[in-house]
C-alpha cells in the first residue's frame, strides 16, 4: 500500500515517541546541532496566511483524492512519487544557527540571492538558545512572493507525506523542526534535541521510501549530513513527531 494511506504509522510513531521518552532529550544551550528555541510559543497567523491555509488545504484534499483514485485504477502502473527541487545548501555558521541557515537556503532557492545568516538571525530573534520555529514562516513570507508559508501540526504520517509532496509538486520546500536520534535518522551518530531544516525531495518509488533534506549542519564534521541528503521517510516523520512542537511550515 502507498505510504500516504498508512494511517497506523503516524499513531505508532507518536506513541513510540512518548513511551521512549524522546520528548525529554536534554537541551543544552550551544550543544552540537542545537538550533531551535526549547520553548513552546504559539504561532500567530496573519490574515493572508489564514486565507492561504484554506486554499492549501483544498489543494491537499484534491491531491490525496487524486492519489487514491490512481491506486484504485486497475490499469494504473505502480510508480509512486519522485521529485527533487534544487535548494542550495549553506552550512550553518554557528552550532545554533540552523534556523537562519535554513531561512537563507529557502530564500536563496526562491530569489536566487539571499542575505547573511546573521541578518536572518537578527530578524528571527535567534540567540545562543536557538530560533523560535513559529517565527520562521513570518520571515520567509516577508522576503519572497512565490509561496505563502503556513505553520501547521504534522498530523498523521500519511497527511504529513502528502503535505510535503504537494509542496514539492508546486516547487516549494517544506520546513521541519526535528528531534533527531540515530534510530530514526541513522546518518546522525548523536541525539539532536532540536534542529530546523528544509525538505528538497521525496521518493516513494522504492520499497523503502526516502526523503531528501537540505541540512545546514555537518554533524561530527564527517560530510555525511550536510547538504541535500536522503534519509528514511518514516524516520524523518518520527523525528518530526518526537519534537515537542510536532509542527511543519509548508
Amino acid at each position: 500500500m502507498n505510504y500516504f494511506y498508512e494511517k497506523s504509522i503516524g499513531a505508532l510513531a507518536l506513541s513510540t515517541a512518548v513511551l521512549s521518552g524522546v520528548f525529554a532529550l536534554p537541551v543544552a544551550t550551544g550543544a552540537e546541532g542545537t538550533g531551535d528555541l526549547p520553548t513552546l510559543t504559539q504561532d500567530v497567523p496573519a490574515v493572508e496566511q489564514k486565507k492561504a491555509e484554506k486554499e492549501k488545504e483544498k489543494q491537499l484534499k484534491e491531491f490525496i483524492e487524486e492519489r487514491k483514485a490512481q491506486e484504485k485504477n486497475p490499469g494504473a502502473v505502480a510508480g509512486g512519487f519522485y521529485k527533487t527541487i534544487s535548494v542550495p545548501s549553506f552550512e550553518q555558521s554557528t552550532n545554533y544557527y540552523c534556523g537562519p541557515a535554513t531561512v537563507k537556503q529557502v530564500l536563496h532557492f526562491f530569489n536566487k540571492t539571499s542575505s547573511s545568516q546573521g541578518t536572518y538571525a537578527s530578524r528571527l530573534g535567534t540567540t545562543t538558545s536557538g530560533t523560535d520555529f513559529s517565527l520562521v514562516d513570518n520571515v520567509l513570507n516577508s522576503s519572497q512572493s512565490e509561496n505563502t508559508f503556513v505553520y501547521k501540526d504534522i498530523g498523521t504520517y500519511s497527511n504529513w507525506g502528502a503535505n510535503i509532496d504537494l509542496n514539492l509538486k508546486n516547487d516549494f520546500p517544506t520546513v521541519l523542526d526535528l528531534t533527531i536520534s540515530p534510530s530514526n535518522m541513522p546518518k546522525y551518530t548523536i541525539n539532536i534535541s532540536g534542529h530546523i531544516l528544509n525538505v528538497s525531495g521525496s521518493d516513494s518509488t522504492k520499497a523503502s521510501p526516502l526523503i531528501r533534506l537540505t541540512d545546514p549542519f555537518d554533524q561530527g564534521n564527517r560530510s555525511v549530513t550536510l547538504g541535500n541528503v536522503w534519509h528514511p521517510h518514516s524516520g524523518v516523520y518520527k523525528a518530526n513527531a518526537a519534537h515537542f512542537r510536532q509542527a511543519m511550515i509548508w
